[in-house]
Parts: structure tokens; C-alpha cells; sequence
């Protein structure tokens, strides 16, 4: 009786282990097949990704069709520059205004993280006009420097909270031993803060290059000029149904492909720390 109680209990685990890894393997093909049906319809000629039948295998690879990237350095290079510069100062100036919050206690500190974490409920189309009306009269507007200068103020109030919760999460002794051997504030934050702090300042940082890689409103809001624009933007006019590319599908295709893969190389490149970013704490017990 034992050892069919036993045999019994196997064979569930083993039927609830193969369902389990069969479900996956469904959800796994439902999310990888638009990236693959887009890769497939990149390489193919004009004739069969306008066809109208319903074709998912190229009778013959068309690499050439990546050809049409090239074209695009111009506004590839206005995006790195948007996307280097906030991806390095977010993090940084986001750490600065969330050290005092996390490590000290000063006068009206309640009521500033009250109205810091408030204007997480504002949506964007609300800030929209009076931003708008604050780089025109800055000179910023069809400038690049509309979509980085942000980037010295901490950025949005949710990342700069979730460096407050990180920080705080780390041991307090550290700071006060630093203290002890003559340190300041200054070198608390650089020496012991900053480094303690590496996996959620990567995980913000790639959250911010993939926010500002693929945006699109921001660009088409205030830059007009076309040597200014971003590549969002930039396709966008190229491929729009007003576009001259507009019925070249296969182009459209292989530049969305191109798009993806600045995301998909950070995320294989950075996924540990961006998962070590999200957890609360700086310290393993």
C-alpha cells in the first residue's frame, strides 16, 4: 500500500512538472512569435511581404533590405546622446535627492516626500503644456537638449523612490563607522552609498535608456527640425502611411527588428543586476 501511495505521488509530480513545462512552452511561442514573424518579413522581397496571401518564410533572404539602417546614423546619433545622457545623470542625481530622504531626518522632510510621491498621480498629458511653455521660454524648444536637460533633476519621483526604499535597506552602521573615521556626508555618498547602490542605480539606468530609446512623444513635442529628430521620430516620418517608405513593408520591418535589439542586448547583458536592482536591500544576509 505504501508503495503505491508512493508510485501514485510521482506520478502526479511528474504529470504536474510536464503540464507546467507544456504551458510554458505555449506562453514561450505566443510572445517570441511577432518578434519572429517580424524577422521573417524583414528578409523578404517587396513582392512577397505585400502579397496577399499569408506568407511567414521568405522563398529567399533578403539581407539587403538592412541596407536602409545606414540612412538612419544621422538621427541614431541625436538618440545616443539622448540616451547616454540620461541614462547616466538619472541615476546619479536620483541618488542625490534620495540620500537625505533615506539616511537623515531635517525639518518638512514628511512633507516633501508627500508631495514628491504626489506628483506620481499626475499623468503626463497634464505636464505636457506647462513643460512646453517652460522650454520655450528657456530657448529649448526644436533643441536637442530638451529631451537631456531633465536628466539633472532626478528624473521621475517613482525612480527616485525606489532608490529611497533601496537605500534604506541598507545597515546604518556603515555610515556611522564612516563618521567615526573623520568621513563626511560627501564621502558617505561616494564611498559607500554609491557602490552599495550599484544594482538599483543599473536597474533605473536601463529603465531610463529603454524609456528614452523608444520615445516617441517627447521628440515629435518639441524638436521640428529634422536634423534634431530622434530615431522614434524619424521613423515614424519615414514610414507613415504619408511616408515615401510607407508601402516598403519589408524596410519597415527590418528597421523595427533593428529598434529591438539595443533592449534585448541590455537586458542579456544587465539581467542579473536588474534583477538584484529590484530587491530591496544592500546588503546578503
Amino acid at each position: 500500500m505504501q508503495t503505491k501511495k508512493i508510485d501514485r505521488k510521482q506520478v502526479r509530480n511528474i504529470l504536474v512538472l510536464v503540464l507546467r513545462y507544456i504551458l510554458l512552452a505555449v506562453f514561450a511561442l505566443f510572445f517570441i512569435f511577432p518578434y519572429f514573424y517580424m524577422l521573417t518579413r524583414s528578409l523578404m522581397s517587396l513582392s512577397e511581404v505585400n502579397s496577399p496571401n499569408f506568407i511567414l518564410f521568405p522563398s529567399e533572404l533578403h539581407f539587403e533590405n538592412y541596407a536602409i539602417v545606414g540612412e538612419y546614423f544621422p538621427y541614431l546619433w541625436n538618440t545616443l546622446v539622448v540616451v547616454v545622457i540620461n541614462g547616466f545623470f538619472i541615476p546619479i542625481t536620483g541618488a542625490m535627492i534620495a540620500f537625505p530622504f533615506a539616511r537623515y531626518r531635517f525639518k518638512g522632510k514628511g512633507i516633501m516626500f508627500s508631495l514628491l510621491m504626489a506628483t506620481v498621480m499626475l499623468p503626463g498629458s497634464v505636464t505636457t503644456i506647462p513643460l512646453y511653455v517652460l522650454y520655450s521660454r528657456l530657448g529649448l524648444l526644436d533643441n536637442l537638449a530638451s529631451q537631456w536637460v531633465g536628466s539633472f533633476f532626478g528624473g521621475s519621483a517613482m525612480q527616485i523612490f525606489l532608490i529611497i526604499q533601496f537605500m534604506r535597506g541598507i545597515p546604518k552602521e556603515l555610515d556611522n563607522a564612516a563618521y567615526l573615521d573623520g568621513a563626511n556626508k560627501f564621502v558617505v555618498f561616494i564611498r559607500i552609498m554609491l557602490p552599495l547602490c550599484f544594482n538599483i542605480l543599473v536597474y533605473t539606468s536601463i529603465g531610463v535608456i529603454l524609456a528614452k530609446w523608444n520615445d516617441f512623444t517627447g521628440p515629435l513635442v518639441y524638436l521640428r527640425s529634422s536634423e534634431n529628430y530622434t530615431m522614434a521620430v524619424a521613423f515614424y516620418y519615414e514610414f507613415s502611411q504619408g511616408g515615401v517608405n510607407a508601402l516598403f513593408v519589408n524596410y519597415k520591418m527590418a528597421m523595427t527588428t533593428f529598434m529591438t535589439l539595443i533592449p534585448m542586448i541590455l537586458f542579456i547583458v544587465f539581467q542579473k543586476t536588474m534583477i538584484g536592482g529590484i530587491k530591496v536591500g544592500g546588503l546578503k544576509s
